[in-house]
């Protein structure tokens, strides 16, 4: 009895030992990181990393963790970001790096807590669409500032900035058990480089002495850099990266094949259809990529996101969806989220495969070149992984490898594993062009959004129009470029000017107004009449012409008012410091040049905050105040149209402000049975026609109801095959003829909610949505929807009774020395104690225990 109890007692003290040995694997302990031609080291193993772009500033911090885990379950174990400079330091010197949607150092620790490596592109410059590049304004004010070249006023603020990320980002290096592994500087800069020439040059080679300088125990990158930079690892982007790879090894024969950025679709303009990429092409890009040696790829986007307040570029949508894995609102897409899941799964579970053999040469396995087969071990050996590609895109293949024939459909990629002593033939473990039952079901019950409303209630809705402040007013001789006045703080500029009527106007045919080069938007105003608003194309300046009513023009004078708006700032233009908008070129009116005269502008619109936010009144303590100019009046729809005609001719008069109080008892019944993760609200504005929106002091963003063209009028529309080079210009359009964006995103965590212990939910608090409607628009309609999927949550685990890849944590392999040693431990004095052995060594083990703390000594004495 005495002996089974010593037995007891070991193996209790061996199984906390070995507990404390597999803690070791949870984030938190040091490692190290380096790379070789077969990938990135973690703890001096080649690692296959598979990993996605999620963009901190495009979803709210509590989304954040849950698109973690679904990434994770998705086969992936790398998450990788930019950083945005211009929401960390919107004014020079003051930082912020720790509130809501800026919170960098929040997302780095979930995705430690979710044991997922992290690549940090610092950048500073992303592009990313995002607004200016994500370059802060204050920054082209710098004297004698060029962006991105060899200017010392650039390098000198942009190490400045990346010096301060690396000061917040420490405590998640490696070395300090954090996931981070890799660093990106600048950005794509191998497309603009030559155009700098020798400065480019310098400038590239300047990057890599001040990456390198910072003494970093990651590696650096530089994407889509073509040309060498000392110590750094140049990476790839693109729809496909795989004919790269070649070249790379052999000019870069120590560095890991990494793809930065792999595009699963393509970003969206207002009047766009959706652009969409088949899942057969996505897979086959990154099969070809691994079986070419790659290593590392990252899906760019894997969940797009939203672009929330004014952070779009130009003409771009709120949503950034991208046609994501994971869409804006959280939510699987499952057919590309499941098909690519079975190919991520079979690349980690073949990592050592992979990892640990050279990268081979092709098998020609036909006469012609169509098919290939990359050979990872060898063919009669034990175990082998094979990657048969067919890159023929118009015909299938029948071929035989080792024993059996394989049928390999049109532009596709078969993975095959051999060897082994119970196996006598291969296993064909995937092939992207075939999509198993479940994607298929998958792709009949796509997410969509469900009406929780059917509109708002019209006594909850308030209304009142546009004041015109005139306070702010900037007098010129002639337009002034619209950035140097409002430094992008707001997207609204009035210019205004009053002159005689030209005499052309009244002798001739001609009553055009023209506004040459200008954008992004502009509405005119004639004696306070509205005349039209026309708009621009992308990024680019456009000459506005405006048809003059006569009877406008048959007075001795003429007030002129434009409105001239921004549709965010370009994000990937040569010299950005100089980038420009409002009314840049002449301004005619019936043919005269009337640009010199008498100016003026004033930056913003009466009502919105320069900063974002909530407009600055609450329409329920206001209503009917006689101290206002302009009080808040209860909307009633079927008198507005009247009162509107009512109103006084001014600039900005067909311009309203909504507020509307939304239904806490209808969001909160509809969901009572719901999960609080599966609660994704989006606001329906099919109703509505341009402007902008916010919810409890959140800027959602801006929205434009624009329709697609149709199917008929344009051609990517028209054809969409799976078994072609893929590019979003040509092919796969999606929605063609649709309301570009008619659901706008209303995050959980922006709302106004009763906790699960409330019973009254009237006690909960309000939730007011303010709407800028810039043209018109019945608010009335407006309702709230709820994105939904109708594809069983756990229906990938029942696939083929494989759970998802879990890859170990970072700097972690999967069993260390100590755990082996520990079994051994166990074999050895059990057996020890089976012969009559045990009292010797448990009461050897009993003293030592007492010294390493794991028993009390008697009498309580402690160990000191």
């Amino acid at each position: 009895m005495q002996l089974r109890a010593k037995i007891a007692q070991l193996f209790l003290t061996v199984g906390i030992l070995a507990s404390s040995v597999v803690q070791r694997e949870i984030p938190g302990d040091p490692f190290t990181v380096g790379y070789s031609t077969r990938g990135i080291l973690i703890d001096g193993h080649a690692r296959i990393l598979t990993s996605g772009a999620i963009h901190y500033p495009r979803s709210t911090p509590g989304m954040w963790d849950s698109l973690m885990k679904k990434a994770k379950k998705g086969g992936l174990n790398t998450i990788d970001t930019y950083v945005f400079w211009n929401i960390h330091e919107p004014i020079k010197g003051e930082y912020d790096f720790y509130t809501d949607r800026a919170n960098l150092p929040l997302f780095l620790e979930i995705a430690r807590n979710n044991r997922l490596f992290v690549i940090l592109r610092i950048g500073p410059y992303v592009c990313a669409e995002w607004n200016f590049g994500g370059f802060p304004q204050w920054l082209r004010h710098e004297s004698n500032i060029v962006f991105r070249t060899y200017s010392e006023p650039f390098m000198r603020e942009m190490k400045r900035f990346i010096t301060k990320v690396l000061q917040v980002v420490d405590s998640f290096m490696p070395e300090n058990g954090g996931p981070i592994i890799s660093m990106q500087i600048e950005n794509e800069y191998g497309d603009y480089q030559h155009d700098f020439g020798k400065d480019g040059n310098r400038y590239a080679k300047w990057c890599g002495e001040t990456a390198m300088g910072f003494n970093l125990s990651v590696p650096w990158i530089m994407c889509n850099q073509y040309y060498h930079v000392d110590g750094i690892i140049p990476t790839q982007n693109g729809f496909y990266s795989h004919q790269q790879l070649k070249r790379f090894h052999r000019e870069y024969p120590d560095m890991p094949g990494m793809w930065t950025e792999m595009w699963p679709a393509w970003f969206q303009r207002w009047g766009e259809p959706k652009p969409y990429r088949p899942i057969e092409d996505i897979a086959y890009a990154v099969a070809k990529w691994f079986a070419y040696g790659g290593s590392y790829v990252s899906y760019y986007m894997y969940q797009g996101g939203t672009n929330f307040g004014r952070t779009s570029g130009p003409f771009i949508t709120t949503s950034y969806d991208y046609d994501g894995f994971i869409d804006e609102y959280g939510l699987e897409n499952w057919p590309k989220y499941i098909h690519l899941q079975q190919l991520h799964q079979i690349l980690l579970e073949n990592e050592q495969l992979l990892t640990k053999n050279n990268v081979p040469d092709p098998i020609h396995l036909v006469n012609d070149t169509s098919v290939d087969a990359y050979v990872y071990g060898k063919l009669d050996s034990h175990t082998y992984l094979v990657f048969l590609i067919n890159s023929d895109n118009s015909r299938d293949i029948t071929v035989k490898l080792d024993g059996i024939q394989i049928e390999l459909p049109k532009w596709s990629v078969s993975i095959i594993r051999g060897g082994g002593n119970s196996q006598k033939y291969p296993e064909i473990l995937y092939n992207t062009a075939n999509l198993s039952e479940q994607v298929k079901c998958a792709q009949e019950h796509p997410a969509k959004f469900e009406k929780i409303s059917t509109g708002l209630k019209t006594n909850k809705i308030y209304w009142r129009p546009l004041l015109t402040l005139g306070k702010r007013t900037i007098k010129r001789d002639r337009p002034a470029e619209q950035l140097s006045i409002t430094d992008d703080r707001t997207d609204y500029l009035w210019y205004r000017t009053q002159l005689p009527v030209p005499t052309e106007c009244l002798e001739g045919s001609n009553t055009e107004f023209v506004l040459n080069d200008a954008g992004d938007v502009a509405f005119v105003y004639f004696n306070g009449e509205f005349i039209g608003m026309q708009y621009g194309q992308h990024d680019k300046l456009s000459n506005f012409v405006f048809d003059i009513p006569r009877q406008v023009l048959m007075q001795n004078s003429t007030n002129i008012a434009i409105l001239s708006q921004t549709m965010g700032i370009a994000h990937n233009q040569r010299h950005m410091e100089t980038y420009s908008r409002g009314i840049l070129g002449s301004v005619t009116l019936c043919g005269r040049d009337i640009t010199l005269g008498s100016w003026e502008m004033e930056p913003g619109l009466e009502g919105e905050l320069l900063k974002g936010g909530d407009p600055p009144v609450d329409p329920r303590q206001y209503e009917n105040n006689k101290l206002l100019d302009m009080p808040w009046k209860r909307y009633d729809p079927s008198q507005h149209k009247l009162q509107m005609q009512q109103q006084k001719a001014e600039p900005g008069a067909q311009i309203n402000w909504y507020a509307i109080e939304l239904d806490n008892m209808l969001i909160n019944t509809q969901d009572s049975t719901q999960d609080e993760e599966e609660m994704l609200y989006a606001v329906d504005l099919a109703s509505m026609t341009k402007g902008q929106l916010w919810i409890n002091g959140h800027h959602l963003g801006r929205y434009w109801l624009r329709r697609a063209p149709r199917k008929e009028h344009h051609e990517p529309c028209q054809k969409c095959v799976y078994n072609n080079w893929y590019s979003p210009d040509n092919m796969c359009r999606q929605h063609c003829g649709e309301i570009t964006q008619r659901y706008y995103h209303l995050p959980r965590s922006y709302l106004n909610l009763p906790s699960a212990n409330y019973r009254n939910l009237k006690l909960s608090g309000f939730n007011t949505l303010y709407v800028l409607e810039e043209l018109d628009g019945h608010p009335e309609h407006i309702s709230i929807a709820r994105r939904v999927s109708p594809f069983p949550k756990d229906k990938d685990d029942e696939d083929d009774g494989h759970d998802s890849p879990s890859p170990p944590p970072p700097g972690r392999p999967r069993y260390g020395i100590w755990s082996w040693l520990l079994i051994v431990g166990i074999i050895v004095c059990s057996a020890a104690a089976a012969v009559g052995l045990g009292t010797v060594l448990f009461s050897a083990f009993d003293r030592w225990r007492t010294r390493r703390g794991y028993l009390p000594l008697e009498n309580g004495n402690s160990t000191d």
